[in-house]
């Protein structure tokens, strides 16, 4: 009797230590090894349930898609060590500041979501999110130094009758978060049914990014860019261009942005790079165009951040048989404030081979007169906006005047973009404003089209900026 009872004893042990083991090992499947947050699978067990218990209980479940804002640069600049002390760092943040009721996940990468099931209304959750971005503004303390993040983040609440899933409502807060990244980043969006077909064409154009320089879908446009006093052309901008095999033709609006956040930005500049180059080597030997035009390429901030970005560039240039001094790379304002170190020590090297630097866009963004004499910048682009009233508004002239004036004090070059009017270009010339490109001179036209775009613009008889303004 006495050893049936020990083996009852032993086998009930054994019993409770298998269960333990089996939840230590649910446990584990269910916890995000490097933050110990809980990871994507209980965050669907645990929504599926709260959906369950929603009706009972009155209460909206919602869920915040949180995205780190361009976290693969922090990934590319400083290594992968560094990006997982940030992500560490970041889910700790969460865990000390979010309300007790909600729950801090980690789904995959950068991406972590928020869970309330027990919110009352959809406002609750908006200001949820608010708190989460200002949780995010002070800087985390690496050990290379500071860093500085904001987060894109979506909101999806659960609505009766509706939502049908746990899986759905993560998606609708997936989709949601897009639209924040597209409304410019470090913001909130809340979803409705219209995103949910926008992440599938966001979907489906980045994954036929993938391919499209590999089907030759993508091509250059040249714009010229002239000597406003004169009519000369100067030099040419190049813009990129995709048109898919099935004719669908995607706005450059459309897919640099998700080329820059994918990476795909890195192969496809690097081509554009050489082949706007080779272009203006052709015009050049065919005499087209003068031996000392200049051609123009955007650079994202994401290439610049690209150790190999340097050599590519270097590597353009011998191919192409180009003077480093006839190639401009073109910046927007915040590559400045987007780790500037970074960019700093980028365009001081692409400087030293001998290229120039303009800033695309000037006056749109953040730059200030002390990060135009810290940065080896030599041209400023004047944006559109600031050109269209220039002749018929004292503010827009102010501030082109303002800013042409800056741009001798530092003697920098200047280019005034998108001009369609004789009567701008009169105002421009008027601020001594030496250069321009817009419609007025010329629409971006494909590399065979420009022998007789330049025609065209030499057989204009006087330069329109002599003609009488009507």
């Amino acid at each position: 009797m006495t050893v049936i009872i020990f083996a009852f004893i032993r086998l009930t042990l054994e019993l409770l230590q298998l269960h333990k083991d089996l939840s230590n090992a649910r446990a584990m499947l269910q916890t995000d090894p490097l933050t110990s947050l809980p990871n994507r699978e209980f965050v669907l067990e645990h929504l599926s349930i709260s959906l369950q218990e929603a009706e009972e209980q009155n209460t909206v479940p919602t869920v915040l898609h949180i995205n780190i804002d361009r976290f693969k640069s922090i990934n590319d600049n400083h290594g992968h060590i560094a990006g997982d002390a940030l992500l560490v760092a970041i889910s700790e943040r969460l865990q000390a500041g979010i309300d007790k009721r909600c729950i801090a996940a980690r789904l995959s990468g950068d991406e972590f979501v928020l869970i309330d099931s027990f919110s009352k209304t959809a406002i609750e959750s908006v200001d949820s999110a608010d708190k989460i971005l200002a949780l995010l503004v002070t800087p985390f303390s690496l050990n290379h130094g500071d860093v500085f993040v904001s987060a894109s983040i979506g909101v999806a609440n659960y609505r009766k009758g509706i939502t049908k899933s746990a899986a759905e409502l993560l998606s609708n807060a997936e989709s949601a978060m897009y639209w924040a990244k597209d409304a410019g980043r470090n913001c909130v969006a809340v979803f409705d049914e219209s995103m949910d077909q926008r992440a599938k064409s966001r979907l489906a154009i980045e994954t036929a990014l993938y391919r499209a320089l590999e089907r030759k879908e993508l091509r250059l446009v040249h714009q010229p860019i002239i000597d406003i006093d004169l009519g000369d052309v100067t030099g040419f901008e190049a813009l990129m261009r995709w048109d898919m095999e099935d004719g669908t033709v995607i706005a450059p609006s459309e897919f640099i942005p998700i080329a820059e956040e994918t990476g795909i930005i890195m192969p496809i500049g690097a081509w554009a790079l050489l082949e706007a180059l080779i272009h203006l080597r052709g015009w050049i030997d065919e005499g087209i165009c003068s031996r000392d035009a200049t051609m123009s390429v955007n650079v994202s901030s994401r290439q610049l951040h690209d150790p190999k970005f340097i050599a590519i560039v270097n590597e353009a240039l011998i191919r192409s048989h180009i003077p480093a001094d006839q190639l401009w790379l073109e910046v927007t304002e915040s590559v400045m404030i987007t780790q500037p170190e970074q960019a700093l020590e980028t365009l001081r090297s692409i400087s030293a081979l001998g290229v120039r630097i303009a800033i695309d866009d000037f006056g749109t963004g953040y730059s200030s007169l002390s990060f135009l004499q810290r940065f080896p910048i030599h041209r400023l682009k004047i944006d559109k906006s600031f050109v269209n009233n220039i002749a018929k508004d004292q503010n827009s002239r102010t501030l082109v005047k303002t800013i042409i004036a800056m741009a001798e004090s530092l003697d920098l070059e200047v280019v005034a973009e998108g001009v369609e009017t004789v009567q701008q270009l009169h105002a421009l010339a008027d601020l001594n404003c030496s250069q321009a490109q817009g419609y007025l001179i010329s629409h971006p036209v494909s590399p065979q089209e420009i022998p007789a775009a330049l025609v065209e613009l030499n057989q204009v008889g006087k330069w329109p900026r002599l003609r009488e303004v009507k």
